[in-house]
């Protein structure tokens, strides 16, 4: 048996990505469709999404389906049934984010922190509850969910947005506790600074991008490309539960875990006012 063919009986026959127009999902989709797996593609954007699809289909062949989808829509659990089909699933990638910007919690409409929760949180219990359950039953399988170093600590700017990512990473790790013994592989893949579109519209400065350590943020840190961020969560999917992809987001994820909390916070803070141009500290006792 091929490696190939090794892969796509633990993995296929088919393989949905949430997110998938663009940046790590793009990606996610072109290595799966390499590796022969038909694919189902969610995201927003009916013209961008088709227009990936296409280029997918002639460069590997294959079934690719296409659903421009709300994954924030009340309705989006009652629509996956009607989604999937009857497609076996054998893996799963929860990419979908969001161009979530910089704001102060009590400066921004209580319905952008809503929206990143049913982005962020409901839509990946909708996925692994529905296709997760399949792979249990069959014995095989692979799940990855995407998770940011901002989940590592709370942080001004990004409160709504790092607490909805902790929820991803934690979910993981249960999902690979539960699933491991039936043959079902889980990945939480907590990406650092990655040069997607969706990054670059959200007004973050890669020239002043900056990573967390336990004395402060540290400038200077290039963004890693989708390529290399989907080629290290495959590199490492059968291990689990968690992969940091990148050697200076390892170190600055390890930095900020050992680091006292109340300045991991302060770092976390300090580098999303870097990256986003805003002033810290905060508040008229600074």
């Amino acid at each position: 048996m091929t490696a190939q063919e090794k892969f796509r009986h633990q993995y296929g026959p088919w393989a949905l990505v949430a997110g998938a127009s663009e940046g790590i999902g793009r990606s996610f989709a072109e290595h799966l469709a390499a590796q022969g797996l038909n694919l189902i593609l969610l995201s927003r954007r009916a013209d961008v999404l088709e227009a990936s699809a296409a280029q997918i289909r002639a460069r590997h062949g294959g079934e690719v389906a296409t659903h421009a989808v709300d994954l924030t829509a009340p309705d989006f659990s009652g629509n996956v049934d009607a989604i999937v089909g009857q497609r076996e699933i054998g893996f799963l990638v929860y990419n979908a984010g969001a161009v979530h910007g910089a704001g102060l919690f009590h400066d921004e409409p209580l319905d952008k922190a809503l929206n990143l929760v049913r982005l962020n949180c409901i839509g990946p219990l909708v996925l692994t509850h529905r296709i997760g359950a399949g792979m249990k039953a069959r014995g095989r399988g692979g799940i990855v969910l995407l998770s940011s170093l901002a989940s590592l600590a709370g942080g001004a700017y990004v409160a709504a947005y790092a607490a909805t990512k902790a929820f991803d990473m934690v979910l993981a790790q249960s999902l690979w506790a539960e699933l491991k013994g039936f043959g079902v592989d889980v990945l939480g893949l907590v990406a650092g600074a990655t040069r997607t579109p969706a990054m670059a519209s959200s007004g973050l400065s890669f020239r002043k991008t900056e990573a967390p350590s336990s004395s402060g943020p540290e400038t200077n840190v290039l963004p890693m490309e989708p390529d290399e961020v989907v080629a290290e969560a495959f590199a490492h999917l059968a291990e689990g539960p968690l992969w940091f992809p990148g050697e200076k987001n390892r170190a600055s994820a390890a930095a900020m875990r050992a680091a006292p909390h109340g300045q991991a916070v302060e770092a976390m803070s300090a580098a999303a006012a870097g990256m986003y141009g805003r002033p810290w500290p905060l508040g008229p006792h600074r």
